[in-house]
């Protein structure tokens, strides 16, 4: 609707008389509040009162100033329903509370408080201070009784309808101020017990989604039992495959293992049965981790080769001297940078053939290499990584060297 489509009503109203239209609030919803010029005092405002009068609900116009009628003549100070209604405002009753009960706008309230010399309702027809504290009592006693239904109790403090009051929760004890506005609305709440509530309310839903998850949970391991997977299935077809236990040389089916251990994999582990198993363990066990020489021990007892207690690091750079087998350079023993032991250039101990495949700790399958090289090269044999073979000497070339005394065992 437009400006024209309000210009028209304005005029069918009969407003045009007294008003005089001069446009819409378009801040307000959807533009229905209007602005009127009154012809009497040349006063603009606001007013919803225009809409209310559309829709019915509300007969005249009033001019928020002079308080002149839109019929032309002040009809609402001439009746006896002003002064009802100036008598219930002046029982200490509000301008809302007033025009609610008799149906009429706050603005004309206000114009008929003004025009009769009253800035409150409690100096109507001059009220004594007896009077005047009976209300407040009865006032008073209205209050305890809602606080009573809302389940609050009351300490003290009213003074007025617009002051606060100090109110004690009966639940948790916890002692507050709330406005008497406030109190009236019936949305009083106590923020503590509130906050508590909060948080059961959010256990409850963290256990209801737990269970929840752990409900769902054992459904799909059920589905999953019921209904192996693609690879169970394939790794199913191995169980009667035979192996060789690397401890006792006993051949064994995948499925006589799972049955004996009671395992739940599909695959071979090395052992025909959880004996076996635990024998190879202890043994490995006995074999201490710390320090190189034992890394190199212990590798040597996993993979089942030679191990020679005499090799080490300084006798092997006497023998074969700082130049890395690998790439060439020369190693350098002072290079720390990764840790005060070692660096990337620091001279190690390199397995011509790795232990892992049958290559022994022995003086004719070591070289010096550096670091990074021989991290790099890894689980490769020398041939495999360089493309060329290197040649070794024969440990029996250096028999007599003192340096080797103590190599045979």
């Amino acid at each position: 609707m437009d400006d024209k489509y309000y210009r028209e009503k304005f005029k069918e109203l009969g407003l045009s008389e007294q008003f005089e239209f001069v446009g819409r609030d378009y801040s307000s919803y959807k533009g229905r509040k209007v602005i009127v010029r009154c012809k009497t005092c040349g006063t603009e405002f606001y007013t919803w009162g225009f809409n209310e009068m559309l829709k019915g609900r509300q007969s005249h116009l009033l001019c928020i100033e002079c308080g002149a009628a839109s019929d032309g003549a002040d009809v609402w100070e001439r009746s006896p329903r002003c002064d009802e209604a100036m008598a219930h405002y002046a029982d200490g009753h509000t301008v809302r509370q007033t025009a609610e009960k008799f149906g009429v706008p706050e603005s004309q309230i206000n114009n008929s408080v003004k025009k009769r010399g009253l800035t409150n309702g409690r100096q109507w027809g001059e009220i004594s201070d007896e009077q005047r504290e009976r209300q407040r009592y009865e006032a008073e006693q209205r209050l305890i009784e809602r606080l009573d239904v809302l389940g609050f109790d009351y300490i003290g403090g009213y003074t007025t309808s617009d002051e606060s009051v100090m109110i004690k929760c009966r639940s948790c004890g916890d002692v507050f101020e709330r406005t008497v506005g406030f109190i009236k609305t019936g949305n009083l709440i106590c923020k503590k017990c509130e906050h508590e509530k909060t948080l059961i309310r959010q256990a409850e839903q963290r256990m209801v989604r737990k269970a929840e998850a752990e409900r769902k949970k054992a459904e799909r391991k059920m589905a999953r039992a019921a209904k192996p997977s693609a690879y169970q299935l394939s790794q199913m077809a191995l169980l009667d495959d035979t192996h060789t236990c690397k401890v006792c040389g006993k051949e064994y089916t995948l499925r006589e293992y799972m049955e004996s251990t009671g395992s739940r994999y599909y695959r071979d582990s090395g052992y025909c049965s959880a004996d076996c198993r635990d024998a190879y363990n202890k043994e490995c066990a006995k074999i201490s981790h710390k320090g190189r020489r034992d890394s190199h021990r212990y590798r040597a007892v996993k993979y089942g080769c030679a191990y020679d207690s005499s090799v080490t690091l300084a006798k092997l750079i006497k023998r074969n001297g700082l130049r890395c087998a690998i790439c060439g350079e020369m190693c350098d023993p002072k290079d720390h940078s990764w840790s005060q032991y070692s660096g990337p250039m620091y001279p190690s101990i390199d397995h011509i053939v790795p232990m892992s495949k049958g290559g022994g700790h022995v003086w004719n399958n070591v070289q010096v290499a550096h670091i990074i090289c021989n991290s790099e090269k890894g689980a490769c044999d020398y041939e495999s990584k360089t493309g060329e073979k290197i040649q070794t000497e024969s440990r029996d070339s250096h028999k007599g060297d003192p340096v080797y005394a103590g190599e045979a065992h």
